[in-house]
């Protein structure tokens, strides 16, 4: 270490001996254990059609964006510059003795550092609505995410049930930018950058979700699956992370000398309380448990580890069984840790039966006496199949969960058995299973389901590597599926399949849920180099037309809400909605006319007729053999029509024939039988995915917004209330239309627009004209106040709840414009990024 500090010593250059020490002491004393990477600082993001103004910092637009200066004056089309003195965070006030430099003012374009303090606004582009206009509305913000993050700090810390993302992958095929450069393979510190992009958006997106329950979803492949893993339980410590893994290709991608790929990866981040909703499907079997009944009792031993009875104390007793008929006659009482159980005396004409022992070691029952009697009392505890003499008397009872489903009426009670316990069976369509680790379903191939539904819904699509719907959409079920109203965030929104799937799930159920999608508006390196070859330059209008959010993001949700494009061509195609349905399907007949009946004469002869049959084996042929009808077999056949009416007896209740087969030359003789069946058994019911036509679109409505930034002098003036009110909407909720203020109109004392869900006082004086629009309103979300003082905010925000705080239970009452200058300024550099823990942000709300 001394020696690396004299080297520093001996530099002649004391600005570059004080940064260099700096540098040094910052490695030295940084984290040596866990993931160690770069900070890669400043990240930048260019604006370019930001006016240059004094304080900002600029670079040339031909030039890298990395290379900046700080604006000292702007006049006559000249912008005068000097180099940063802190070039880590160039934002930082330069000294006014610095040396400058002028450019002309086309010839720069203002960029904005990471952490940096900004004041956001939205401005509408666009909107579509085709549901109700009185529900909650989706948001597109077309945005750097980082910024939007901060933004959305500002309007849900804490709020959000739900964060889907799909990050880029970092495969080296310039997929993704850092500081406007294109990142790829050559770049040695493409991972350090990876994760320094990664975790500062992480520790943004944490205060966003709800700590009491919330879940972050986030996808990867095999190139950063690792190290993602550890930034993720880096970003949540005391939060449970799970992997899985989920078959994209089944084909495989063929690599020189290398396993074909066919997965990419889920992690899911549990927050809170936060809880699976199991369905139909373990994900990785075709299984469908739904179309079960069966109901499963759980074995009362409990072995292994966990079971042994020093872990579990209270739970070895013994269990007493009648020796006449071994039925339960009581449960006894626990025994301490050295009572022998020769201690114990069975009650008159019963056995004592213990938990098991094995190899020496005692384990334990699966719950407490007290509580095993309580399910006793309740039909929820037999025996199993008893065998004395090999000493096997195993017990079942039923768990809570399952009392907690019959009670629920998923499971119905149908009778009581032998032991006076519960008959049980689940409703049909009730049951369900814990997904497996592994997701292994048709509908999640990424080609035939995200790409081939791409494109048939914008044509012929460029955008690389959308995510099948259905895996996006199942994702998001398992942990929203009972959150009807869940706020659900994606801020690598891409193609916008978060929102078409969030939608879907929506028309299945009729749920509200709201999607807030966030992504740029890049182009891919091949566009920017055709662009730029045109002498075409980032924002521009035909460059900005070819960005993703709007050649991409923006039509398909707006094609897929409304099941048409722009040109009135409906979407062709169906989508899989995720329930099950029953649908009727004939049953199959064959007339076997060309052998006479008569002829069958002999065993050999039936034989060679049913050879000819699938679904029947031979053996089943027993001489006489009228007909063949079995429990076990799909296919049946008539092969004396004189037998006819014992053929139809036997066939009453065979649901499960499908295939019927009649030996008759005579057509009146074969078709009379088929209608027979037909009217004894109807048609078969087939459960079959239900579909949705594409040109349904969905009842939903989406509003479409630009960032951009304030200046915070006009927010401070109070003159930024016509940029601000998108965000107050959206604070509010999203619900209803998006009120507005007529270009010209002047700013109202009271804006309070009918059937809006929010009121803003804009002159604090004018109390009592709020307090009479307040008056009768009900379904207020929030009530905004302008005011500098706090003392003055807090007496207002008192009288607003008791005018009104009865008829708008929750009403949140939110000082304007405080709180939107204060969650901005201390959004300064690494406050915001380097913050942990999940509570949100602490703002000026009474």
């Amino acid at each position: 270490m001394s020696a690396i500090h004299d080297l520093i010593g001996q530099i002649s250059d004391p600005r570059l001996r004080e940064r260099l020490a700096a540098e040094w002491k910052a490695a030295s004393t940084g984290k040596k254990f866990g993931l160690v990477f770069e900070d890669h600082l400043p990240e930048l993001l260019p604006l370019p059609k930001a006016k240059p103004r004094r304080g900002d910092l600029v670079c040339r637009r031909q030039g890298a964006l990395k290379d900046v200066w700080q604006v000292k004056s702007v006049k006559d089309g000249v912008v005068t510059c000097v180099k940063p003195q802190d070039e880590t965070h160039p934002s930082e006030p330069t000294r006014a003795t610095a040396e400058t430099v002028n450019f002309a003012l086309d010839e720069v374009m203002v960029v904005r550092e990471f952490g940096e303090p900004i004041f956001p606004s939205l401005v509408p582009v666009d909107a579509v609505a085709n549901g109700p206009l009185e529900a909650p509305w989706h948001t597109l913000i077309e945005a750097d995410n980082y910024h939007a993050l901060q933004l959305l700090d500002y309007l849900y810390a804490g709020q959000v049930d739900c964060i889907y993302i799909d990050p880029p992958y970092n495969t080296g095929a310039r997929d993704w930018k850092y500081n406007n450069d294109y990142v790829d393979k050559n770049d040695q510190w493409r991972h350090s950058k990876w994760l320094a992009f990664m975790e500062r958006r992480l520790e943004l997106a944490k205060r966003l979700l709800n700590p009491d329950a919330s879940v972050l979803i986030v996808t990867i492949d095999e190139k950063e699956v690792l190290r993602l893993g550890i930034l993720l339980e880096q970003v949540f410590p005391g939060c449970k992370v799970q992997k899985t893994t989920i078959v994209i290709n089944p084909k495989g991608t063929a690599r020189y000398n290398e396993f074909a790929r066919v997965e990419e990866y889920a992690f899911f981040v549990f927050i809170g309380d936060i809880k699976i909703c199991p369905f139909g499907s373990d994900l990785l079997t075709s299984r469908d448990y739904s179309s079960e009944t069966h109901v499963r009792w759980r074995g009362l031993a409990r072995t292994g580890r966990k079971g042994l009875r020093s872990n579990n104390p209270g739970s070895w007793y013994p269990i007493f069984l009648r020796t006449s008929d071994y039925t339960i006659h009581s449960i006894g009482d626990p025994l301490s840790e050295g009572e022998a159980e020769s201690s114990v005396k069975p009650p008159k004409g019963t056995i004592a039966i213990w938990p098991p022992s094995k190899n020496g070691k005692q384990y334990s029952w699966g719950t407490v006496p007290a509580t095993l009697r309580q399910i006793w009392s309740k039909g929820g505890f037999k025996t199993g199949t008893v065998k004395p003499d090999k000493q096997q008397f195993p017990f079942y009872y039923l768990s809570s969960g399952l009392f907690q489903k019959i009670e629920s009426g998923q499971i119905s009670v149908i009778g009581r058995g032998a032991q006076n316990e519960l008959l049980l069976e689940y409703v049909e369509g009730q049951k369900q299973a814990m997904p497996r680790s592994v997701w292994n379903r048709v509908e999640y191939d990424a080609g035939s389901h995200g790409t081939g539904i791409l494109q048939s819904i914008l044509g012929d699509s460029s955008f690389p590597f959308p995510k099948s719907l259905y895996a996006v959409r199942d994702s998001i079920r398992l942990f929203m599926e009972k959150k009807k109203d869940a706020l659900i965030l994606d801020f690598f929104a891409g193609s916008g399949t978060t929102l078409n799937a969030v939608n879907l799930l929506n028309a299945a159920d009729g749920g509200q849920r709201r999607c807030i999608l966030v992504t740029n508006n890049e182009v891919s390196a091949e566009e920017a180099s055709a662009l730029a070859a045109r002498g075409l330059q980032p924002g521009d209008d035909e460059w900005e037309a070819q960005g993703i959010c709007r050649s991409v993001t923006w039509p398909r949700s707006k094609f897929t809400i409304l099941g048409q494009r722009d040109d009135g061509t409906l979407l062709s195609g169906e989508y899989l909605t995720g329930k099950v349905v029953e649908k009727e399907k004939a049953r199959a007949f064959t007339q076997i006319g060309f052998v006479d009946p008569a002829s069958l004469d002999t065993t050999a002869k039936k034989k060679q007729v049913v050879a000819l049959i699938d679904g029947l084996p031979q053996t089943l042929v027993k001489d006489p053999c009228p007909f063949i009808v079995s429990e076990g077999h799909k296919a049946s056949i008539l092969f004396d029509p004189a037998a006819a009416d014992d053929w139809l007896e036997a066939l009453d209740g065979q649901e499960h024939i499908t295939d019927f087969y009649i030996v008759t030359p005579t057509k009146r003789v074969f078709d009379g039988l088929k209608a027979q069946i037909n009217d004894l058994l109807g048609p078969i019911l087939v459960p079959e995915d239900e579909k949705r036509p594409m040109s349904e679109g969905f009842p939903a409505n989406l509003a479409y917004f630009k960032l951009d930034f304030l200046d915070k002098d006009r927010v401070t003036l109070k003159r930024a209330f016509r940029e601000i009110l998108p965000l107050l909407w959206l604070k509010a909720g999203a619900v209803g239309p998006r009120p507005e203020l007529a270009r010209g109109e002047p700013e109202p004392v009271v804006f309070a627009p009918a059937g809006s869900n929010f009121v803003v006082l804009l002159e604090e004086s004018r109390l009592a004209r709020l307090l009479k629009a307040l008056k009768g309103r009900e379904g207020l979300s929030h009530v905004f106040i302008v005011t500098d003082s706090d003392e003055s905010f807090k007496a207002m925000a008192a009288e607003v709840r008791e005018a009104v705080g009865r008829s708008n239970p929750g009403l949140n009452v939110v000082q304007l414009y405080r709180d939107y200058l204060v969650n901005f300024m201390i959004n300064k550099r690494q406050d915001v990024a380097g913050r942990s823990g999940l509570k949100s942000m602490p703002g000026a709300q009474a």
